[in-house]
């Protein structure tokens, strides 16, 4: 028996042992020195050593009492300051912000602001394109927000009138008015989205979604088929993948070390100069300056998945390494009713990576002959 309590005395000495660097590469002080203590408590050779030096053993029950008291304190020390923002402090949201005006320097064509008051907070929307043209919504990826549709609103916005939204919850220009108050449900997000098209005056929208935004779009499309014209899913989270991403980012979060943010980065966007260039800097900085509140986007149930009935096109790429095999994607999708698939040689963020073929093949799924009737229509 005693080996076995020596062996998981180890086993715990490591797992606290790496909480324990976590926090202090968070600069959480007072959090490590707690998980410290427990790490030499959980050591087999600390109670030998007090043994041996001061003649004092801990009796094993007072040992394992005064690991759960520190662990306690611990947790105390994580739950009880109340977070009242996303960022992890005004400094770390003004470098944001500076960012994100430094990045729409690159949109190419005219735009506006617009922030809208919603129940959750306010939620910001760069609007291009006709003010005559159909409506497209713009959901962005996970962990950077509306600019990054610098590559694909030229083209996109010569036939459209193009909504590019912040995700409230995320970094970004949309902020919650309070973290009392924040998404809950998958239905709470597709309220938000049809709140912030009525505002729009927005009535039916062809929506395209990136990653996480593909994730908010089929939600949108479940719960008010109504308002979406077609539906277009680039590398969309709520298929698959989910699971490995949420641990791969929650670790590089934990563990704010350059080596390990890289490896994320390259792991979950690959390679290509012009995704480095164009959100390195952003996400490096998402990954040690924010703790983004939103739904998590897992897997939608195959019996909603099905109910999905207006014409969705999938983009999947041959190198995304967040939701996996493309064909294996493309397999789980086909008991969607009306639904195409298209495989292109990118990773996750096509996009970006790819902009022509991606921006050719969402115009040709909408269709010039939907287009005109649609404006048709709203005439």
């Amino acid at each position: 028996m005693s080996i076995v309590w020596i062996v998981l005395g180890w086993i715990f000495a490591a797992v606290f042992g790496l909480l324990t660097a976590s926090m202090l590469l968070l600069h959480n002080w007072l959090h490590a020195l707690a998980l410290f203590l427990v790490v030499l408590l959980c050591l087999p050779p600390v109670n030998s050593l007090l043994l041996n030096r001061f003649n004092f053993a801990l009796h094993p029950l007072l040992r394992g009492a005064l690991i759960v008291v520190l662990l306690f304190v611990f947790v105390r020390l994580l739950t009880g300051q109340k977070v009242t923002s996303i960022y992890a402090s005004p400094e770390a949201k003004a470098q944001f912000m500076a960012l994100y005006d430094e990045k729409m320097t690159d949109w190419p064509v005219p735009y506006e602001d617009i922030f809208l008051d919603t129940e959750y907070g306010v939620v910001h929307v760069i609007v291009s394109g006709p003010e005559d043209a159909p409506p497209m919504l713009l959901l962005h990826a996970s962990g950077v927000a509306g600019w990054s549709w610098e590559f694909n609103v030229a083209e996109l916005s010569e036939q459209y009138r193009t909504y590019a939204i912040d995700l409230i919850g995320d970094a970004g220009k949309s902020e919650f008015a309070s973290l009392d108050n924040i998404l809950q449900t998958r239905q709470d997000q597709a309220d938000l989205y049809a709140e912030i098209t009525e505002q729009l005056g927005v009535d039916k929208a062809f929506v395209v979604g990136a990653s996480e935004g593909g994730f908010i779009g089929t939600n949108y499309a479940l719960y008010y088929p109504e308002r979406v014209e077609k539906l277009a899913l680039l590398g969309p989270m709520g298929y698959a993948g989910a699971t490995e991403s949420v641990m791969r980012i929650m670790f590089a979060q934990m563990f704010p070390l350059k080596t390990i943010q890289e490896g994320t980065f390259r792991w979950a966007f690959g390679d290509n100069p012009q995704v480095n260039n164009a959100f390195g800097e952003w996400f490096r900085l998402f990954m040690t300056e924010s703790v983004p509140k939103k739904v998590a986007p897992l897997p939608i149930p195959a019996e909603e998945r099905q109910q999905l009935t207006v014409p969705t096109l999938f983009v999947f790429g041959e190198q995304d390494n967040l939701v996996g095999d493309p064909e294996a994607a493309r397999a789980l999708v086909q008991d969607i009713p009306d639904v195409r698939v298209d495989v292109v040689e990118a990773g996750h963020l096509m996009a970006a990576e790819l902009p022509e073929q991606v921006d050719g093949l969402i115009l040709d799924f909408f269709g010039a002959e939907t287009i005109h009737a649609t404006m048709h229509h709203n005439e």
